[in-house]
């Protein structure tokens, strides 16, 4: 991925051709050092260890081993460890690609996903880390961008013995950690509704003020755009899948994977229910700036009508003709002011008992 700037100083990134170039390029913002931890299990034993250095990564035959890669920015040990697993080049330019559309696919020799978990920060940014996973014939690889361990319940609950993941293959271990990442949308999309619907109770006060919830709007629109990227693309593959023939999925273990298409199915929809109801806030919003706008000009109007007839009797009083009677009373100025309060005053009460501000 090459770098230039632009006439502003912002950084233009240029993509590679993948089949033109083999090089490997990390392009996600996660810097910290990049560790492999691998874990084997069978239905009765389970071992976790860090490994240092890829000479010693040893598989173990007859169980499961689960090789996990957190941090993607040592590409060279990321190239080693795929090399030595058999991963072919496009498919670990794929895993380094933080910006790669969500996919699953059977490159024959090994099921291949790529995906982005989504969680929102303190500050109410939408954090994105890009996952990749592959499951091959006893192991799975699983390759995360960030430091979050989103996986260690998964590994946990391996040593620990809990839950039914010890008696399962490999395969059931990649629907696991797949599953992981999709219900973590659940958490992201319902901080959103909330969010969505406290702003929709603070747009039927018509008389507040909303000086920031354009604003918002707007950023809750960009970030369902990054989340429909990052889920639709994916829940076709993964439906796709589950209607062909694949060995790495046995028929003991297709009713996990429809659990969790079932849950992408559901992410899907009350994604959509966020894009509905982020439309009629931009709709609400509108009506309440031109309701604001309408109060305004009515008061407006209403303090113009007060002074109409004051400006026709100021203008009266002002033609200066000899024989106005009014110019020759002792009082005149007086009673010329006194009317006026009466007329302003009267007109005002009368518009408040039409209700008409």
């Amino acid at each position: 991925m090459a770098t230039s700037y632009n006439a502003a100083g912002k950084v233009i990134r240029k993509r590679r051709n993948n089949l033109l170039y083999e090089g490997l390029t990390y392009n996600g913002t996660f810097t910290h050092a990049s560790a492999i931890y691998l874990t084997s299990y069978d239905a009765v034993n389970c071992q976790s260890v860090e490994i240092r250095h890829l000479h010693d990564l040893k598989l173990q035959k007859g169980q499961v081993n689960w090789i996990h890669v957190s941090g993607l920015s040592d590409t060279k040990m990321v190239g080693d460890l795929c090399q030595m697993m058999g991963l072919e080049v496009p498919v670990v330019q794929d895993i380094l690609n933080a910006r790669h559309i969500a996919k699953l696919e059977d490159t024959g020799s090994t099921l291949f996903a790529v995906l982005d978990a989504y969680s929102y920060h303190d500050d109410g940014t939408l954090i994105r880390e890009h996952q990749g996973l592959v499951l091959g014939k006893d192991f799975v690889l699983s390759f995360e961008e960030g430091t979050g361990h989103r996986f260690e319940p998964v590994r946990k609950a391996l040593m620990d013995g809990i839950g039914q993941v010890r008696k399962h293959q490999a395969d059931f271990l990649f629907n696991l950690l797949i599953s992981m990442i999709v219900d973590s949308y659940f958490d992201v999309i319902e901080k959103q509704q909330n969010h969505l619907l406290d702003m929709e109770d603070s747009l039927m006060e018509f008389n507040a003020a909303h000086k920031e919830t354009g604003q918002q709007i707007q950023l809750f629109r960009r970030d369902y755009s990054r989340l429909k990227k990052a889920i639709a693309p994916f829940r076709e593959d993964f439906g796709r899948l589950l209607m062909m023939e694949s060995a790495f999925i046995p028929e003991t273990s297709r009713l996990y994977f429809r659990d969790t298409y079932d849950h992408l199915q559901q992410v899907m929809i009350m994604l959509e229910a966020n894009r509905e109801t982020i439309a009629s806030l931009v709709d609400l919003y509108l009506a309440n700036n031109d309701l604001r706008l309408n109060r305004t000009m009515n008061q407006l109007t209403i303090v113009a009508t007060i002074f109409i007839p004051l400006t026709f009797l100021v203008g009266v009083w002002g033609m200066n003709f000899h024989n106005m009677p009014e110019l020759g009373w002792p009082n005149g100025y007086l009673y010329a002011w006194l009317l006026l309060f009466a007329v302003g005053i009267g007109l005002y009460f009368w518009f408040r008992r039409k209700n008409m501000f």
